[in-house]
């Protein structure tokens, strides 16, 4: 077997939704993916992650990992929350923190909700646009209520 084989279709597949814009390495950005296909438990999860990502749709089913005991996931030497990697990898480029990101009602296994899966469907997470414009505009005060 070489040493330079290209990956497995499925992970072709899941690479070419990327979003672009993401700062991370391109050969991360193939780790990362590469780490989640083995993580996930069967194929079902991985053709309800594939569904999800070509329809962007929230009714799709979680698509969970196991959680780690520290609730961070290794990827080639970078730690991250899981939840939040693969929602840069897969809609938000420019995503931060996981205090940017608040899972949907239906999520059953939302990273908050500190079950021994976590659910990494990026579809499951809706961004909270500069979650700390709201905190300072309240400890400063410099907001006004009209009525």
């Amino acid at each position: 077997m070489s040493l330079f084989t290209s990956p497995p279709p499925v992970v072709k597949r899941l690479i070419s939704y990327i979003k672009e814009g993401s700062d991370k390495e391109e050969k991360w950005k193939e780790k990362a993916v590469k780490s989640l296909v083995k993580r996930l438990k069967n194929g079902t999860q991985l053709d309800e992650l594939e569904r999800a990502l070509v329809s962007q749709d929230p009714s799709t089913r979680c698509v969970t990992i196991p959680r780690s005991l520290d609730g961070r996931l290794q990827v080639a030497q970078k730690k991250g929350l899981p939840h939040v990697f693969y929602c840069q990898l897969w809609r938000w480029p420019d995503l931060h923190t996981q205090h940017e990101l608040r899972p949907i009602a239906t999520c059953e296994y939302s990273f908050q909700s500190k079950r021994d899966e976590v659910c990494i469907n990026p579809y499951h997470y809706r961004r909270i646009e500069n979650p700390g414009l709201h905190l300072v505009c309240l400890l400063t005060g410099s907001f006004s209520v009209h009525s």
